[in-house]
Order: C-alpha cells, then sequence, then structure tokens
C-alpha cells in the first residue's frame, strides 16, 4: 500500500472512532461523507486495484 493510502486509511479510521462517540444525526451524515470522499479518494489514486 502507498504511503497516502495509508495516510487515507489512518483519516478514515479517525472518522470511524470520532462516529462511535456522535449521536447527532447530522455530525454522522457529515462524517460518512468524509469517509465516502476518502475512500473515492483512494479509489482514485488505485483505480485498477478496485475493479
Amino acid at each position: 500500500m502507498c504511503e497516502k493510502c495509508v495516510e487515507i486509511d489512518s483519516k478514515i479510521e479517525r472518522y470511524k472512532r470520532l462516529a462511535r462517540q456522535m449521536s447527532d444525526k447530522r455530525t454522522l451524515e457529515g462524517i460518512d461523507e468524509l469517509i465516502r470522499q476518502h475512500e473515492a479518494e483512494k479509489t482514485a489514486l488505485h483505480p485498477k486495484q478496485h475493479e
């Protein structure tokens, strides 16, 4: 895994930990969107690995 992917995975895990501590629906929706954006960024870095 490349260094950028490791960094993205770290951010995703941080958001998931944060989401487990939250109960506000709007906050959780925002966190979910951030996770989706980072997953899309990771897919864009290595498109053939995610097919």
